[in-house]
């Protein structure tokens, strides 16, 4: 097996690519492959995040408050506020 510099570039796909071309080797090696026991974490994380009951329980509209209301007028105003300032 021929380990010039051209093979190994052609090997990972850089020959074509001027910049690529110019990169040093070691930028252009393969990333690592996981272990087979990260993997099996990863997979089991994800089965659990499907299991859980992530979502909230819906907003009942009968319970915003005069007082939610004047917050978020107050968090938008502001916002509004900022976004013109930045603006102009």
């Amino acid at each position: 097996m021929d380990k010039s510099p051209a093979f190994v570039a052609a090997q990972y796909g850089t020959t074509r690519h001027p910049f690529r071309r110019s990169l040093p080797r070691h930028v252009l090696r393969e990333l690592p492959k996981q272990e087979p026991e990260v993997v099996a974490a990863i997979r089991r994380a994800e089965q659990r995040l499907r299991e859980m009951e992530v979502r909230s329980e819906p907003v009942n509209l009968k319970r915003i408050t005069m007082q939610d209301v004047r917050d978020f007028l107050i968090a938008y105003c502001a916002c509004f506020m900022a976004v013109m300032a930045f603006i102009a």
